[in-house]
């Protein structure tokens, strides 16, 4: 079968040569007329099938970020070069933005003959930016160069911060009032819900003035009597503390010369503030009295008993001649007064009366009386015009600043006290009780 099949298409062919072999010899006997064939028609070009594009035309775009829980689209991953594009996410790869972190996703871009491409795009998805917190108004705030007097007592803590309405201010602990300089307080401030803290810087200062009180701002003194300032006047100050003195520097009161004088004292506290008040007195002899001596009425007398007349509304007093009180009783209105004695009095006995007002410290001059069968001795007061009524007792003022001082002056003694032995007989402050009986003697 194959060698027949072969036999066959060799006789076709040869068959074939020999006709186109034969075909010209025919023409040239038949028509000499030439034969145009047409060439066939180029087709022209045309934009039905565009040259396949290159990697290029779709690229990743680069630094991609969203906040979370953003919605995304496939133009958002990459940039396109080409008009009639379309986009979409690979089936399984879709941007998802619910997870903060940095993330791929594939982008199949189909071109306008159909083609696509794929591209692999990065991105990052960041938790969005927190909104700044409001910071809440404070409930109070600290006040600045806040000052406050020494030991003058601060219960309002308003002084120290202002706060806004409706919060309730306190004291973690009183401020420090006693001494001077820099301190620091803790105000707690509330609204019920919330407490705060404030820290607040506050300085205690003294800028008072001590302040003067002037027991007598016209008394009578002895000469040569020494006085003291902080025994004319007393001084209060909120630091607690202030000294007294003499604004002329001496330590004591001006009693050289006899007279109407006056002088200036100074009351000083710690800090340097000063207050003065100025005093006027009179310096006196030793035989100045404001009123005369007691008369004793030696008719009514006896050695337990004794009656006279003295200064109306005055203590009369009896002494012996060392000065010893012996008995004391008060004058009435009219002036008569009546001593009962613990000890009666003897024979030859000489004692002393002398009369004093409890309130001004005015006093009399000294009677000399010797009982006797009554005999009466009077020293008469060479100056009988009484002065005003002036403070010559000696107070017990309240020492501030200055140590406590003695003084060899006593009470009185209290009306119709018999035991009054070694008290001094304090209205004849001038010159003291003894040296008057004494220079009575003499």
């Amino acid at each position: 079968m194959t060698n027949r099949s072969t036999k066959l298409a060799c006789g076709l062919l040869a068959c074939g040569l020999t006709l186109s072999l034969a075909t010209p010899v025919f023409a040239e006997e038949e028509v000499k007329t030439p034969v145009t064939y047409a060439d066939p028609a180029t087709p022209e070009t045309t934009d039905a099938t565009p040259a396949p594009l290159t990697a290029t035309a779709l690229t990743p775009n680069a630094n991609v970020t969203f906040v979370k829980d953003a919605t995304t689209t496939p133009a958002d991953f990459v940039t396109i070069q080409e008009t009639g594009t379309t986009l979409a996410f690979k089936a399984g790869t879709e941007a998802k933005t619910s997870v903060a972190g940095t993330f791929q996703t594939t982008i199949i871009a189909t071109f306008a003959d159909t083609t696509t491409q794929e591209i692999v795009a990065d991105y990052t998805v960041t938790e969005p930016a927190k909104a700044p917190v409001k910071a809440a108004a404070p409930l109070a705030t600290a006040k600045v160069d806040v000052t406050t007097e020494i030991n003058v007592a601060v219960k309002d803590p308003n002084k120290f911060v202002t706060a806004t309405s409706g919060v309730t201010l306190s004291f973690a602990k009183a401020p420090t009032l006693n001494r001077i300089g820099t301190q620091t307080v803790t105000v707690v401030a509330t609204d019920g819900t919330t407490t705060e803290n404030i820290t607040v810087n506050y300085t205690v200062v003294d800028t008072t003035k001590p302040v003067i009180d002037v027991y007598d701002n016209n008394f009578y003194v002895s000469a040569d009597e020494e006085w003291f300032a902080d025994e004319l006047v007393d001084a209060t100050d909120n630091s607690g503390f202030v000294k007294l003195y003499f604004a002329n520097g001496q330590e004591t009161l001006d009693t050289s010369k006899e007279g109407k004088q006056t002088v200036e004292i100074i009351a000083e506290d710690a800090s340097g503030n000063t207050a003065s008040a100025t005093l006027t007195y009179t310096v006196v002899g030793e035989d100045f009295y404001f009123f005369d001596a007691p008369v004793v009425n030696v008719a009514k007398t006896t050695a337990t008993d004794v009656f006279g007349t003295a200064e109306p509304l005055t203590t009369v007093v009896i002494l012996s001649e060392d000065g010893v009180s012996l008995g004391q009783s008060d004058a009435d209105e009219n002036g008569n007064f009546h001593i009962k004695l613990g000890t009666p009095l003897v024979n030859g006995q000489t004692v002393f009366l002398g009369s004093f007002d409890m309130d001004t410290g005015e006093f009399s001059d000294l009677a000399e009386f010797t009982f006797q069968g009554g005999t009466l001795k009077v020293d008469p007061v060479e100056n009988a015009e009484k002065p005003s009524i002036t403070q010559v007792v000696k107070k017990a003022p309240i020492k501030v600043a200055t140590a406590e001082k003695t003084t060899n002056l006593k009470s009185l003694p209290k009306t119709g006290d018999e035991s009054t032995s070694g008290l001094v007989f304090a209205g004849l402050l001038l010159s003291g009780t003894t040296v008057a009986v004494l220079r009575k003697r003499s």
